[in-house]
């Protein structure tokens, strides 16, 4: 009862926060990557302008089957990633230390393949029958390509890019971020904070490279495409990204760690994270009467649990059947093999509204961030299995918090899952979570209000260009002061020099005349 009157009176003090536009503005929103998981962050933002009266245009694989007044759909060919990930992928891995680079091919292909399916989609071509200037802002997911800057650099309107992870490599430099590899982990690493020195080195080494490579092959195919779509005199993506006016990321400091963001780089974590509505009858009924607790198990809308292998199934069920907890676990299958009494399947999970009942013990994902966040912001631990991209770095900055525990993959059996289960239905996580909660829900102002806000302002002041920081147009060689160092390098050595030239000629005259031997 507390937290539902807590949440009704701050969406009442955001409402009121809220400077209301004083007109309709015109926003289209770019989102042509296939992953439903990055959408579902994207799209209560949309809604929410909407909702606030302005005309809003929407370009993706995904269609609103309830959109509210001004809100339209501008849909793309149907190529969702959620039929294309299993578990399966990820058995006997060779090589484990190379998967963030791994990855990161499979991420340009995807932004290759999203990219020339919109420029040639006709969604595309009815937007761009829209006159020069005709959208006062446009939003844009910036990932694993900029593609859709070329779009936005067509129709001349500013831009404010949404990522629904941490921050990639690439997305510093171009909002005059600093990024410190000493304690900033790469996504695709599974580090905290606080790294050992081996840490520190992978870090650096994986953050730079990828970083690199995302010059070397993602900007170059992004190019290739818009001159190919536009003409030969499209501007490079690498210089059009220089003109974000703002980026909406889905992290906070509660839960990610502290970071030197400038303002035009804005934590919205938990952008998605609605009011709990209560559940049908049978769900609330299972929940209310578990006498220990109820467990909640999902691994997303991509990985899909009916491809674990049988070896791993039937291990986790048997570390299942020993505990006490009911378990509801999101299971694709009408049927699981050798099910016990105390776990439920369900193809779908209303995982919001389960996870806000104050009977549920702890959380069993792969550490996706948008399930993580539900889970965060209703103090529920986590037992997390991190499989790929920034799942690795989610569950280790709630392990560094001490509100959840990590299970390896590639260990899961009975005994480690009992173990890890059992480790993490300590009563000590629940405390550290509920800790983590009230830092991650008391804000001045609800996150979804805090993007419409900054997105309205963005389109009233023509691109906010006084958020912008120099840094931007600086190139890494002043950026980081090299010339600087240089210049006091070459100083110091003229002036070594110049020192030791001075020496030698003291010393020189300082040295007596020897008078010639007499014979």
């Amino acid at each position: 009862m507390h937290s539902i009157c807590a949440w009704k009176l701050l969406l009442l003090f955001s409402l009121f926060s809220v400077n209301s536009s004083t007109h309709a503005l015109k926003i289209l929103g770019l989102f042509p990557h296939p992953a439903l998981s990055h959408f579902q962050f994207f799209q209560p933002l949309m809604r929410r302008l909407a909702e606030a009266g302005h005309n809003v245009d929407v370009v993706s694989p995904f269609r609103d089957l309830n959109p509210p007044t001004g809100y339209k759909d501008y849909a793309l060919p149907s190529a969702n990633l959620n039929d294309k990930i299993g578990f399966d992928m990820f058995e006997d891995v060779a090589m484990p230390y190379l998967m963030p680079f791994t990855e990161f091919f499979i991420l340009h292909g995807y932004g290759k393949a999203a990219c020339n399916s919109t420029l040639n989609s006709a969604a595309l071509a009815q937007i761009l029958r829209h006159p020069v200037g005709y959208y006062d802002v446009i939003v844009l997911e910036q990932f694993n390509t900029d593609c859709m800057m070329g779009v936005a650099h067509q129709l001349q309107s500013p831009v404010v890019a949404m990522s629904s992870c941490a921050l990639m490599p690439w997305h510093y430099e171009r909002m005059g971020a600093p990024i410190i590899p000493s304690y900033m982990p790469a996504l695709f690493l599974g580090e905290s904070q606080h790294m050992q020195f081996a840490g520190r080195l992978a870090n650096w080494l994986t953050t730079h490279a990828l970083n690199w490579l995302y010059g070397w092959y993602s900007v170059p195919a992004a190019d290739a495409l818009l001159r190919q779509r536009f003409g030969a005199g499209m501007p490079s993506t690498g210089e059009l990204v220089k003109n974000t006016s703002l980026m909406l990321v889905n992290q906070h400091y509660s839960l990610s760690g502290a970071k030197p963001l400038p303002p035009n780089v804005i934590e919205v974590g938990g952008l998605h994270v609605s009011q709990a509505k209560p559940l049908h009858d049978a769900l609330q009924q299972l929940l209310d009467k578990a006498k220990h607790g109820v467990i909640i198990i999902s691994w997303g809308s991509q990985l899909k649990a009916n491809t674990l292998s049988g070896a791993k199934r039937e291990g986790l069920l048997r570390a299942l059947a020993r505990l006490p907890q009911q378990i509801i676990w999101k299971w694709e299958n009408v049927t699981l093999p050798e099910q016990p009494p105390n776990v439920h399947i369900m193809k779908w999970l209303p995982q919001r509204d389960l996870l806000a009942h104050p009977n549920v013990r702890l959380f069993f994902t792969h550490g996706g961030l948008m399930g993580l966040t539900e889970a965060v912001a209703s103090g529920v631990p986590i037992l997390g299995m991190p499989v790929y991209g920034d799942q690795h770095l989610n569950v280790a900055a709630l392990v560094e918090r001490g509100m959840a525990v990590r299970l390896d993959f590639e260990r899961l059996r009975e005994q480690t899952a009992f173990e890890a289960l059992s480790q993490a239905l300590d009563a000590k996580y629940k405390r550290q979570a509920q800790k983590i909660a009230a830092a991650y829900n008391e804000r001045p102002q609800l996150a979804l209000e805090t993007a419409l806000w900054w997105v309205q302002h963005v389109a009233e002041t023509g691109g906010a260009p006084l958020l912008q920081s120099g840094a931007v147009r600086l190139n890494r060689f002043v950026y980081y002061s090299l010339d600087v160092y240089v210049a006091l390098a070459c100083a110091l050595l003229l002036f070594l020099a110049i020192a030791t030239e001075i020496w030698r000629r003291c010393c020189k005259r300082k040295q007596p005349v020897q008078k010639p031997k007499r014979s």
